[in-house]
Order: structure tokens, then sequence, then C-alpha cells
């Protein structure tokens, strides 16, 4: 019989070998879990049907337990948290419950820790990358236990929702624990493929990182310019740009039968030329139309700058419109070309998935003003783009979304049909 603490059902022995390998090169002795000084525990994944009665039956002996709730709809949250008379109790749970079932839906368990500065200072959490897809929690928890006390660990691949290429996340109680893991896992062959693995960067840090590397892109030399006639060629653009400065190439980007597709990059030698010639030339007339100039943006820095651009206007609701059962063959351009009519558009995004890159199906739109955006939701939605009717309203945040679907929950259970 094969021993599920080696991996889930799907992993070959080999495999499983591969496991005991990095695992016994650790040390010779395996790390003994310390005995938590805590006396609660999280309990997560649950099954919406799960309740205190089927938690009580079975933890057993325990001083309370409380599934955690929607104030609004009282539907289980998916989550409970369970305290235990003593440390020992909590503890010998944790290390024997963690990963089991109740009524046939695995449960992951998380000591609480109650000290607010150890919960979010992150010190002992990695992140790890290019998981087998046949990765699960628990024998997530049974291979980095070796390295340290695990206070919690979750993978999330494409069962489980997440991106196709598995990823998952260790959290260990100290910054020791989890470099001591690293240095055995990253970069090693793990469930039969190459492991990444790295301290998690918090996201105040990440934004801090994000704000640096802003400032170093400050200094570019390559140049993005559109709105260019038809009769522009490589050397005119070189010949105007090179008055600024010294110029190491040029190019006017082409379709497939090779016909000028409007835009085209400068490469300059120095960077102090490169932002002379977007101060410069930017809004310059050339060959009777006025040109577009400005710094040429790596895909993912657009990507990112569009994303914070739609979360920053999701502030300001009643000018970022939300539009959906978009066709496959519309582009970022073919909506904002439907959608200029009704007023000065600042950002205009199809979505598409991170993995294949293929359109989701929908998008936005934003105006610079509510009345713009009022005026497009009432002539554009139900119009046809391409091949389908398209569906336009006024984008909504999350919560509240989550707050009119709540409302209409409350009108109905007050006056059922």
């Amino acid at each position: 019989m094969t021993d599920i603490s080696l991996g889930p059902r799907g992993l070959t022995i080999e495999q499983q070998k591969e496991i005991a390998i990095i695992q016994s090169q650790a040390s010779n002795e395996p790390y003994k879990p310390k005995i938590t000084t805590q006396t609660s525990l999280y309990v997560g994944e649950l099954a919406p049907h799960i309740d205190e009665a089927m938690l009580k039956e079975h933890f057993g002996n325990v001083k309370s337990v409380q599934v955690c709730r929607d104030s609004v709809t009282n539907q289980s949250l998916g989550y409970a948290h369970i305290n235990f008379y003593t440390p020992q109790d909590c503890s010998a749970a944790f290390e024997n419950l963690n990963h089991s079932k109740i009524d046939g839906t695995t449960y992951r368990l998380m000591i609480s820790e109650r000290e607010t500065t150890k919960r979010v200072s992150g010190a002992g959490n990695i992140i790890l990358k290019n998981l087998h897809p046949n990765v699960d929690n628990k024998s997530l928890y049974d291979t980095f236990s070796r390295w340290g006390n695990v206070i919690s660990c979750r993978v999330f691949n494409k069962l489980t929702g997440g991106s196709v290429k598995g990823y998952g996340f260790v959290n260990y109680d100290t910054y020791a624990a989890a470099e001591r893991a690293i240095s055995f896992v990253n970069g090693k062959m793990l469930f039969g493929k190459e492991v990444h693995a790295s301290h998690q960067v918090l996201k105040n840090e990440k934004e801090s990182l994000l704000s640096h590397n802003d400032q170093q892109h400050c200094r570019f030399t390559n140049v993005y310019v559109k709105n260019l006639s038809s009769d522009v060629t490589e050397d005119d653009l070189g010949e105007l740009f090179s008055t600024i400065g010294p110029v190491s190439s040029v190019l006017v980007q082409r379709d497939d039968q090779h016909k000028p597709k409007g835009f085209g990059f400068v490469n300059f030698e120095l960077p102090e030329d490169a932002e002379r010639a977007v101060n410069e030339l930017h809004d310059k007339d050339f060959f009777g139309k006025k040109l577009f100039v400005t710094r040429a943006q790596k895909r993912s820095e657009r990507d990112d700058e569009l994303k914070r651009h739609h979360q920053a206007s999701s502030r300001y609701p009643g000018v970022n419109l939300y539009i959906k059962n978009l066709a496959e063959d519309v582009t970022d351009e073919i909506l904002i070309n439907n959608f200029l009519p009704y007023g000065t558009i600042t950002s205009a995004k199809i979505m598409k998935d991170e993995s294949t890159g293929a359109p989701k199906g929908f998008g936005f739109v934003c105006f610079s003003s509510s009345d713009e955006a009022n005026r497009a939701v009432a002539e554009m939605n139900g119009r046809f783009i391409s091949s389908k009717p398209i569906y336009v309203a006024l984008a909504q945040r999350k919560e509240d979304r989550r707050h009119f679907l709540e409302s209409q929950i409350l009108q109905k259970n007050k006056y059922p049909l």
C-alpha cells in the first residue's frame, strides 16, 4: 500500500523517492515540531454545510467552536475557529488531524496567532512555484515540516482555482526555518518538476520595490511614436528624431502585407536625448498629422499601469464602464473607436487570460466624466460590436456588488413570491 504521507495519489514511486532524498539531505534527525503555546486553531476550506456540531464531533473534547458566517445571509464563509482547553490538545489536533476530511471534504488547519506583529510580519513565509499539478496541501506539509515548524501551507493549482502552473505557500514560525527550506528546495527536482522557492515579498515591501523600479524606469532610451502617416518611412522618422540627438535604430511597424500600422519606435544612444524627444516632438505636425511621442514600455509595464488606472478609477464611481459579451476578434482599438463618440476616453482594456492570452469576453472603458459614461451606457448597451450584442453598465467595486446582491436577497426574503 502506498504511504499517502509521501504525496497524493497520482505521484509515481520515483517522484515520492525524490521527496525522501530531499528530506534526508536536511539532517539525520527529522525536525521535531514544537508544542505551541496557543490554544486556538483556524479551520479553513470547510464545505458550506459543515456546522458547529459536526466540528465538535470530529475534534472531540474542545472548549468552543465557532463557524464564521455572513452577517446578512447567515451562510458559512468556509472557515471556523476551535478553542482547546490546553496548548497540548491544540498541538496534538494540529499534528494529527491537519488535512483530514469531514464528510468527504478535506480541510486545512492553521494555528491561530494572537500576536498581531507575528501574524503580519511574514518573516517565515515562502512562496513555491512550478509545483506538480497533483501536489496537495498534505504532501506539501509532510515535505516541508522536515525543516521547521509549519504554521500553515496551501497549494493553488488548476484543481483549486489557481493558475495552471501550480504554486503554493508555506508559512514557518521563524525566518531561519524558511531559509533552511529554501536552501534545500530552490532549483531542485521535487514531485518530478524543478521547483522555485523564495521568501514571500509582503505587499508593503512590494509597493516600495515597485516605486523604486518606477524611478529606475525614468531613465530610458527607447521612444514609442504613433499617429504616423502611411507615407512615413524609417528614413523620414530617423531624420526628424536625429535632430534631437544620435539615434541607434528606427522602426516603423508593419503588418503581414508590409503596410505601415501607424506607429513605430526610435531608440536613442543617450537617455537625455530620449527625454528631450518626448518633451519636444510630442504633438508636432509631421506629414499632416500630430505625433504622439512617449517612453516605450514593456507589455508587462503597460498592463500594470492600466491595472493601477482601473483600480484608481474605481474610487470615483460613475466614469468606468464594464462591457461584456465581447466577440473574440474585438481589440482595445475597436473598443475605443466604438465608444469615442461619447466623450474623452482615459483608458480602455479588454481582459485576457494570463496563461493563454485569449480574450475573456469582457473589458473596461473609462471616461473623463460621469455624464459621458452615462451617455455611453444609454446608447451602447445592446448594440452590436463585431458579431455580438454587448452589455454595458457602470463598473462596480466588489463590495458594492456584494451589498447589492445582499439587498436583493433581503428583499426576496421579505416579499417571497
